[in-house]
């Protein structure tokens, strides 16, 4: 079993939390959503993102579909329910698999690799300042302090949002960091990747220690964190192994595929009717 830690805090600033963490650890399944929307709103689209979801994943949709669907649902429930216009919110989910991260997201909710003692994002916001960054405009740096940071252009409940996936090789050791827009508003990657490296590999407090520091550092808005330490075995490993009857197949395979070459078969036949002309030469002689 993968261990991991999950927590999510108000922040310092609202007494309501519009986020949601999640976690089906027998699916290999984790989780974040950040609800907007106000008024409890927020609060109601992360809990149906939450739970549509992972019904969704338990009953082996594909995480795009899952996610598709999640969208449907929020928007079915704020057309129906008076309060509730408008709501939205982000997803960033990943399951795990024959050694590999499935990951899919919406919005700006992120998720970092821990590899080597090193962090990287994996995923890609869908927000303005990232748009600006692609085309140019904004550097990493600037983009932190942008009047504008915060305008998603997709959300889950409103639109028609694009949910994007990536396929993720995972090594024994990796982890993966889930959060929302809470934690990286905060702390820079830079900051994140010191206190990962201070916990020394104890994966159970890295949610509970991120988010303190993200507190210390304004907590302006809702903060949640998911951590997962994958231990199973490398997908290079498992890519490279196979048994002694595959490999022998496939080398059966590689012989047949040279012997039907075209090249191959040219040369026979040419040879074939060398030895019929000497045969009918020899005759005649």
């Amino acid at each position: 079993m993968n261990h991991y830690s999950m927590l999510t805090d108000p922040g310092a600033r609202y007494t309501d939390n519009e986020d949601t963490v999640a976690a089906d650890p027998d699916q290999n399944i984790w989780l974040v959503a950040d609800g907007m929307g106000g008024h409890a709103a927020g609060e109601v689209a992360s809990a149906i993102v939450r739970d549509t979801f992972l019904a969704q994943m338990r009953q082996g949709t594909p995480a795009e579909e899952a996610t598709l669907a999640a969208h449907a649902a929020v928007v079915a429930a704020a057309q129906h329910q008076d309060g509730l216009e408008g709501m939205g919110s982000t997803l960033v989910a990943a399951a795990i698999s024959e050694a590999h991260a499935h990951l899919v997201w919406v919005g700006d909710s992120r998720c970092y690799l821990w590899r080597n003692d090193q962090l990287r994002v994996v995923s890609r916001d869908h927000s303005l300042v990232q748009s600006l960054i692609d085309d140019g405009q904004l550097t990493d740096e600037t983009a932190r302090d942008h009047p504008q940071r915060n305008v998603l252009t997709q959300v889950l409940g409103l639109g028609e949002p694009r949910p994007e996936t990536h396929r993720l090789p995972l090594l024994h050791g990796d982890w993966l960091i889930l959060c929302s827009d809470g934690l990286n508003d905060e702390l820079t990657d830079a900051e994140i990747a010191s206190r990962l490296r201070e916990v020394a590999g104890n994966v159970g407090v890295v949610a509970e220690r991120l988010i303190a520091d993200a507190l210390a550092h304004g907590g302006r808005d809702n903060v949640s964190v998911v951590a997962v330490a994958y231990e199973g075995p490398d997908a290079e490993s498992e890519q490279a192994s196979g048994t002694a009857e595959s490999r022998a197949a496939d080398e059966s395979r590689g012989w047949k595929r040279w012997l039907a070459s075209p090249p191959l078969l040219g040369l026979g036949a040419a040879l074939l009717v060398f030895l019929i002309f000497l045969y009918f030469d020899r005759g005649i002689g």
